[in-house]
């Protein structure tokens, strides 16, 4: 009965992003990125002659975890190729050019008979899950043909379909893992707690990423510029909410503390409306040293920067804490040594419950809480402080992982 559920889901879901297609420009993404797909796969694959390692991302945050194992496998198994798969636009739209993979695909919708295609098709060596979205159809399949399946950087909570009455159907798909590499111990014990007993802790292989970038020291001379000598308070992947609460914390501080804000959103519409939320003090961040000098408030309006800016903040917002999904990256910030602030909604995360009980971050929700952690500099430097110990000790997933795929999944002779 619940297998009959999960397929009827799985088909009205699909038939109704098909409809959202004519009005829903992300959705016509997924639908239309998904359109002869078989034959794309077969007609990319038709000439690839080495051994499939596929890796499936559910989206953006999911590939930042697996990104790491990735670059790992390309330098130790150059002889392998690897097949990257996406469920959401989100990710696949970014990350559809991503050097290190050889193919870059959507997944095709989880039926039996779209999971047995993809499945001949790829003939894959072994096959690695981020985290924790499960397809049922492409796990049992893969388990009957005994390919090794891998999943790791997994961060299991007690609220999960897991545990749940309901959550059969899920166990099952746990179950089908040769291995399950997990963010904690915790995670290992509520596996533990429902016969899943073939998992290692090894951390998250984001971690292992994230310290790539001090390595890589990129100079910005216009955020130097626009720094001086001031406080600067770096504000990443914000919402509208989070950059309300940022505007009244900003009225409350002196005229030494500057805010520079990298939205989550970059599309012009949103450009404009944070442009006139923050008029006349804001300018973008690339304009002329006058201009910079003159305004308290920098806004970014292209990607791929901000990884690599937060080593110029004093301390650092993190958006989406006050979005039903939640924060995004907080160790980004962390490598640096630097102090995290985020909205309420972090719950679905280890590190932010990891930073704040080790007084690394912090949650606030009103302009004068946040006012008042950011005037204490004694406090901003013992979290900056043990933020970066934080990662420090949390290094050496990747390294984990690596291992156990070269000692039990792949041709040590290729």
């Amino acid at each position: 009965m619940q297998l009959f559920l999960y397929d009827t889901a799985i088909f009205f879901y699909a038939l109704l992003l098909r409809i959202a297609s004519l009005f829903h420009p992300k959705a016509k993404l997924f639908v239309d990125g998904r359109k002869a797909i078989f034959s794309k796969i077969r007609e990319a694959l038709s000439s690839e002659t080495r051994p499939v390692i596929w890796m499936h991302c559910a989206s953006l945050g999911e590939f930042e975890q697996g990104r790491p194992l990735i670059e790992k496998i390309k330098s130790g198994k150059k002889d392998y190729c690897i097949f990257l798969t996406f469920f959401s636009p989100s990710g696949y739209e970014i990350r559809k050019n991503y050097e290190l993979a050889d193919f870059v695909f959507y997944l095709p919708f989880d039926t039996k008979k779209n999971a047995t295609k993809l499945i001949r098709i790829l003939n894959p060596k072994v096959v690695l899950f981020v985290k924790y979205e499960l397809w049922f159809h492409y796990l049992k399949e893969l388990t009957k043909l005994k390919v090794p399946l891998i999943l790791f950087s997994a961060y299991i909570q007690k609220n999960q379909v897991f545990f749940k009455w309901y959550g059969g159907l899920h166990r099952k798909m746990l179950g089908f893992f040769q291995q399950i590499f997990v963010q904690d111990a915790p995670s290992k014990a509520l596996l533990n707690s429902i016969g899943i007993t073939n998992v290692i802790i090894a951390g998250d292989t984001r971690i292992d990423r994230s310290m790539k970038v001090l390595e890589e020291n990129r100079k910005f001379e216009n955020i130097e510029i626009f720094k001086g000598n001031n406080q600067l308070i770096i504000a990443g992947s914000t919402w509208p909410e989070d950059e309300i609460l940022l505007r009244k914390t900003m009225q409350l501080l002196p005229e030494n503390y500057k805010l520079l804000l990298a939205p989550h959103e970059i599309k012009e519409d949103n450009i404009q409306r944070i442009l006139k939320m923050f008029h006349p003090d804001i300018c973008f961040w690339d304009a002329d040293e006058p201009m910079l000098l003159k305004h308290r408030i920098g806004l970014v309006n292209s990607v791929g920067h901000l990884a690599f800016l937060y080593k110029y903040a004093d301390m650092v917002w993190v958006g989406g804490g006050f979005t039903k999904s939640g924060i995004h990256n907080i160790i980004e910030p962390a490598v640096f040594g630097v102090p995290v602030f985020f909205g309420p909604n972090f719950k679905r995360f280890r590190e932010a419950d990891d930073m704040i009980k080790l007084n690394a971050a912090a949650t606030y929700s009103t302009a004068q809480e946040l006012k008042h952690v950011i005037l204490n500099k004694s406090d901003l430097l013992e979290k900056g402080r043990k933020a970066k110990e934080y990662v420090a000790a949390q290094l050496g997933a990747t390294s984990k992982i690596f291992d156990y795929l070269s000692e039990k999944c792949l041709d040590n002779t290729l």
